[in-house]
């Protein structure tokens, strides 16, 4: 399946049609479709970022999940939690409350109602779990990992937050590679990866490391957290000590930490190709060396990968379902936790099968702001290349 921009020179004006009308609707793989109802606010708008390239016009059929932005007040009658920081139940909704935001869910997890400035990734983890029901039926698991094509085979990258997946990935479309995800993408059964096309979430600190890279921002806050990095920066450099100690202050605590920036890898990689799929050749297991002054990748046994990937993706999402289901199911009597348990359980077979059958590495990574600066992009890309050579000589 092709999924094209919808601002796309071939594609519609998705942009003006979006904004005359409250309603957008993504097609997920052919296996989900989501409807994203209402503007303004972060929370829907970064569902409309993340996942654009999967936008299709009005469907005749109904969708399988709706998110929709509200401003009503939500009441638990029944609650685990404080006042203001609590898992609840209305009634007619189970409530995630975190101040005063909150994401109210209907029983069966399809309609997800949520306050502007909710945290969109919470809401995220639910609609993806719908997805990865479906798919890891047909094998399909999802990792949280990048992933570049070359030569016709996938090399898979995950990796802890700040471990540099992002810079990797960006290093290798440099490098030629052709783009399957930048966050997450779906390993198969039969030894092929997915790519996930959404847009890739990058840090201000990511752009200064590749020149040349543009985004855009998903509101004022995100914004105004790029100026001051740079501002920052320009006036005493990008050191470890106060300058850093400023950028985090200023990024993080004084201009809240919310704003984010979606780059379309198109807008800075016009040459290179989104990949649907290809077979996978190699997976490096990327680990931040704060110690480390350059990059070193050594093989490592399958199964400590495969032991990584599950404390990966547990960190990332599945523990926060687990706490989500756990309070929903005490509350309103359902059984999603052992729904959770099903497909994590499936998920980590088909990976631990998948690793079986490719080579797998582990890649140290030096912490360096400036990957451009300090060569780092480049020894990224010839240690991969090594490896995607090395196994390619080995067929």
């Amino acid at each position: 399946m092709t999924y094209e921009r919808l601002d796309s020179p071939t594609g519609r004006d998705g942009l003006g049609r979006r904004l005359a009308g409250a309603r957008s609707y993504y097609d997920l793989y052919g296996r989900l479709l989501l409807e994203v109802r209402g503007e303004g606010g972060r929370a829907v708008e970064q569902f409309r970022s993340m996942y654009r390239r999967f936008e299709v016009p009005a469907p005749a059929r109904r969708p399988d999940v709706v998110v929709e932005r509200t401003t009503d007040d939500r009441v638990a009658e029944r609650a685990f939690g404080g006042p203001n920081d609590h898992y609840g139940w209305t009634g007619e909704s189970f409530v995630v409350r975190r101040g005063s935001e909150y994401m109210a869910v209907r029983p069966g997890w399809d309609h997800i109602a949520v306050t502007p400035n909710f945290e969109p990734f919470d809401a995220t983890y639910p609609v993806e779990f719908r997805l990865r029901q479906r798919l890891v039926e047909e094998g399909r698991a999802l990792v949280h990992a990048s992933g570049v094509e070359r030569d016709g085979v996938a090399t898979v990258f995950p990796a802890w937050r700040s471990a540099g997946k992002t810079n990797t990935l960006l290093s290798l479309l440099g490098d030629g590679c052709g783009f399957l995800a930048d966050d997450r993408l779906w390993l198969g059964a039969d030894g092929t990866a997915w790519g996930y096309p959404l847009a890739v979430n990058v840090h201000p600190r990511n752009v200064q490391s590749f020149p040349g890279v543009e985004v855009e921002h998903e509101d004022v806050e995100s914004r105004v957290r790029e100026w001051a990095d740079q501002h920052i920066q320009d006036r005493f450099g990008s050191g470890e000590s106060v300058a850093e100690k400023a950028l985090s202050f200023l990024s993080e605590r004084f201009v809240a930490s919310s704003g984010r920036n979606f780059l379309d890898i198109e807008t800075a990689f016009p040459e290179v190709e989104y990949v649907e799929e290809a077979p996978v050749a190699n997976v490096v297991l990327l680990c931040a060396s704060p110690t480390a002054e350059r990059v070193t990748v050594e093989p490592v046994p399958a199964r400590e990968v495969a032991a990584a990937i599950t404390a990966i993706d547990h960190y990332e999402w599945n523990q926060r379902l687990a706490e989500y289901f756990r309070a929903y199911d005490a509350l309103v009597g359902d059984a999603a936790v052992e729904e959770l348990a099903h497909v994590v359980e499936r998920e980590e077979q088909i990976v631990g099968d998948v690793l079986q059958h490719v080579d797998t590495y582990r890649a140290a990574i030096p912490q360096h702001l400036d990957w451009a600066a300090s060569g780092l992009d480049r020894a990224v890309a010839d240690a991969v290349r090594t490896i995607q050579d090395r196994q390619r000589t080995a067929l």
